[in-house]
């Protein structure tokens, strides 16, 4: 069947006759890509995903590699749709848990995604793309933050280009993308992958949006026991956790600013220089 235009209907369309597929249900829509539950002509349940051609390549490619019992199964990919025929997992998701079963559960989880680099994704030590970022917004908010916190982060993200890292990481490690298979045990889905050390995920779990308020009014310790847990279950240096979620919370501060969210952005200023050694 060919993709009259690049529509996601018409891509969906054409997936769901390549796959012989058909609609279950409502469709959901994230940042970037749609997500359609659907049934195989043999009645199983499965979702077909559209976003970015180039990004469902590369998630094919870390889905494929990631071990089934930690992830979502991708099922097929057509990389002329930028679609994916993914496993359907249950709607619970590890949002709404206690802070600590979330770490506990996001960090193994982070652990046993650590696969050897399939190829075809991007590592963390090509980190031009982030340094060129970060002075792209210093240039626009050069005063937010304080140069030592500034210089710690530039030192962090220049140093990855040291990483000898071979394994995956999920990119993306957000308690929303966790959910439960049918058996219950709990599989993340929607991967940003990238090639480096699984430190890179102590920011997006110890950020979790949904209790970054409650760890502001916590303060500074409940930061480092949160970064301890995540380093211990996952088995990375603590420092390393701790310099890679600080340099993530300085991008992150100086683009919340621009975008208007004064709060979010003042929040990860007090992450980033809560976690600059004085």
């Amino acid at each position: 069947m060919e993709v009259p235009t690049n529509r996601p209907a018409d891509r969906l369309a054409a997936a769901l006759h390549r796959w012989n597929c058909r609609v279950d249900g409502t469709e959901l829509r994230g940042g970037m890509s749609v997500v359609v539950p659907v049934r195989s002509a043999d009645g199983s349940p499965l979702m077909i995903k559209l976003l970015d051609p180039q990004a469902a390549r590369k998630e094919a490619i870390a889905l494929r590699a990631f071990p089934p019992s930690a992830s979502v199964r991708c099922e097929d990919a057509a990389d002329d749709l930028g679609a994916l025929l993914l496993e359907r997992l249950t709607a619970d998701s590890l949002a709404g848990h206690t802070v600590d079963d979330q770490i506990t559960v996001q960090a193994d989880l982070a652990r046993r995604l650590a696969v050897a680099d399939p190829g075809g994704i991007d590592h963390l030590s090509d980190n031009d793309g982030w340094l060129e970022h970060l002075s792209s917004l210093l240039r626009q908010r050069p005063r937010l933050l304080d140069r030592r916190t500034i210089d710690l982060a530039r030192r962090t993200i220049t140093d990855l280009d040291q990483d000898r890292t071979v394994t995956l990481t999920h990119g993306d490690l957000h308690a929303i993308n966790v959910h439960a298979d049918a058996t219950g045990a709990w599989r993340a889905l929607d991967p940003n992958p990238r090639v480096g050390t699984i430190a890179y995920e102590s920011h997006t779990i110890i950020l979790e949006r949904s209790r970054f308020d409650d760890l502001v009014r916590a303060g500074s310790v409940e930061l480092l026991h949160r970064l301890a847990l995540f380093s211990e279950v996952a088995g990375v240096d603590r420092s390393s956790s701790a310099l890679l979620c600080q340099a993530r919370a300085v991008s992150s501060a100086l683009y919340e600013h621009l975008q208007g969210n004064r709060t979010l952005a003042a929040h990860l200023r007090w992450m980033a220089d809560a976690l600059t050694p004085a």
